[in-house]
């Protein structure tokens, strides 16, 4: 007998963090990889890219692609707003990416973390990404990888496999777009996160995810998302 299940599209959400510190630290490597995909493209022209239209293999996921897509849809949904684009920042790309996967690790869902006083709030985090200057605010959400809109009932057709009738097509796998979609609408209905989002003081951005199967829901494909946004003033970075 096929079991019948009804879940939220965005899973979970708490308020949007912004905090004022500044300090210095060691700091940590940064990675280029990805780098490409900003300066090749922006909020005019991210869209007709064929690998952002493509569909998310969650055997090999693109993580340097979301993490492109969130911030492409961002700064749209912001010049839509009358507010100017923000520029990327792969130190916050990093933190956002640490910060996701320490809640993966860590089974919590939060903008603290209690497990560890070096990466406690997202300042800590971003001076531990080489960051001198941080005023970060931030953003967190969890959401799924297949086409599922909420409230919707559907059907378990295997492990993470569904249908919404009981002998229907199976959910399909979102896009890197869609997913990135989904995701800015979670935000955009709720009033911290869509402040943080369309912050004038915002002035940097920095994306990332951690996929993961949800053993709660029949190993639902899902992502645990962050944004780290620099508000204030340029990042400086900390000295060798």
């Amino acid at each position: 007998m096929l079991n019948q299940i009804t879940a939220m599209l965005i899973k979970r959400m708490v308020i949007g963090w912004s905090v004022c510190l500044l300090a210095n630290t060691v700091a940590l490597s940064q990675t280029q990889s990805g780098k490409d995909l900003y300066t090749k493209y922006d909020y005019h022209d991210f869209r007709i890219e064929q690998q952002f239209k493509g569909v998310m293999d969650f055997n090999n996921i693109d993580y340097n692609r979301i993490n492109a897509v969130i911030f492409h849809l961002t700064n749209e949904i912001r010049v839509k707003n009358n507010l100017f684009p923000l520029s990327y920042a792969p130190e916050l790309e990093k933190s956002a990416m640490m910060h996701a996967r320490d809640m993966k690790a860590g089974n919590f869902f939060s903008h603290i973390n209690e497990a560890d006083a070096t990466k406690k709030t997202p300042n800590d985090r971003a001076k531990l990404c080489n960051v001198a200057n941080p005023f970060l605010a931030e953003n967190i959400i969890e959401g799924y990888g297949l086409q599922y809109k909420a409230n919707e009932t559907v059907y378990v057709r295997g492990r993470g496999q569904f249908s919404k009738t009981p002998e229907g097509e199976q959910l399909k796998a979102h896009t890197y777009i869609s997913f990135g979609e989904a995701l800015i609408t979670g935000w955009m209905n709720s009033k911290d996160h869509r402040k943080n989002m369309l912050s004038k003081e915002a002035l940097q951005l920095g994306c990332g995810v951690i996929y993961f199967t949800d053993p709660e829901f029949n190993d639902m494909p899902s992502f645990t998302v962050v944004q780290n946004f620099q508000w204030y003033q340029p990042i400086k970075l900390i000295s060798p």
